[in-house]
């Protein structure tokens, strides 16, 4: 057993030493969202592989693996050979959400390899039109007196959540209506048959721009610069909802040090380009963070914590 250990070894030595010296990349990198085409995420990622594919010299392809909260990608990239040409580029969900909403994960969240965290996306309260109030202040007051039907883009996510912590931190009695989507759950606000809802800052902007629902609260420490008159959750002293969400970048486990650093380096000189900022960030109120290496594992350390919180506030739990 022991010769046939040294002989393996010995085989795997030059394959090893070849990949090393192989220049990165030797082929197209591939991007694998946990979402359809036409969202946040994908319209992000797309815009994110364009400028990095013109850093690294090779072209990046998206490849779309939308359901099971960004489950299947994750699991993808998870099983894919460490040398940094699959990428993952999702939320924090498949990475510290999923195994506490999930009875079993089928990959090991934390043996993905966190890259960069590329931007914060701030979530907005919105509400619908009629609704008598006009402020954060005036919701709260309105909604410990009067329970409030609250819709979400699905269980567990990230629309679900953070409406869960503010009913408990604000003693707030809520129905929970969870949709297929923010597609099919803006209709029903619009009309008046939901309350309000948690939903990302360009639909958000779009919506209460157009007088379709009223802005009640951002998840950021200051007013976007968007929606000025819309308050801030810090505000009013609000921290521990959890009202944004990241899109990070995540290697498989055992990427290559020097891999991850020529990684690293193009996410920060993509992030740094203040064309890309320009046209792929601030049209949509994202906020740049460009977090790395430890820094980067200590959030994500953090963050389960808090996801936990979330989970268990929510009483959610999938198959």
């Amino acid at each position: 057993m022991r010769r046939r250990t040294i002989i393996a070894a010995a085989l795997a030595a030059p394959l090893a030493q070849a990949l090393a010296s192989t220049a990165y990349p030797s082929k197209p990198v591939t991007f694998v969202i946990g979402y359809s085409a036409g969202g946040n995420v994908d319209n992000f990622a797309r815009a994110l592989g364009t400028r990095l594919g013109k850093i690294l010299g090779q072209s990046i392809v998206v490849d779309n693996k939308p359901g099971a909260n960004e489950m299947i990608a994750a699991q993808l990239v998870s099983r894919a050979a460490p040398y940094g040409h699959t990428i993952l580029i999702s939320t924090e969900a498949p990475i510290t959400q999923s195994q506490f909403l999930y009875k079993k994960v089928p990959y090991v969240p934390e043996e993905l390899t966190p890259i960069t965290l590329l931007v914060q996306v701030p979530l907005v309260l919105v509400a619908r039109p009629d609704l008598p109030v006009s402020s954060l202040k005036e919701f709260l007051e309105y909604a410990k007196k009067k329970p409030i039907i609250a819709g979400s883009a699905g269980i567990g996510g990230v629309t679900h959540l953070p409406m869960a912590m503010l009913a408990k931190t604000q003693n707030i009695e809520w129905t929970h209506a969870p949709y297929k989507g923010s597609t099919s759950m803006f209709p029903d606000l619009i009309a008046g048959r939901i309350d309000v809802c948690f939903t990302g800052s360009t639909a958000a902007i779009a919506q209460i721009k157009s007088g379709n629902v009223k802005g009640l609260g951002v998840g950021t420490r200051t007013r976007l610069p968007a929606l000025p008159n819309v308050e801030s959750f810090e505000e009013l002293g609000i921290r521990d909802v959890g009202a944004s969400y990241t899109i990070g970048a995540y290697g498989p486990r055992n990427l290559p040090a020097g891999v991850f650093r020529q990684l690293a380096a193009a996410f920060a000189e993509v992030l740094q380009d203040a064309t890309f900022v320009e046209s792929a960030i601030t049209p949509s109120s994202f906020i740049v963070d460009g977090t790395s290496g430890p820094e980067f594992e200590a959030y994500l350390q953090r963050d389960r914590m808090m996801q936990k919180a979330r989970v268990q506030a929510s009483g959610a739990q999938l198959d």
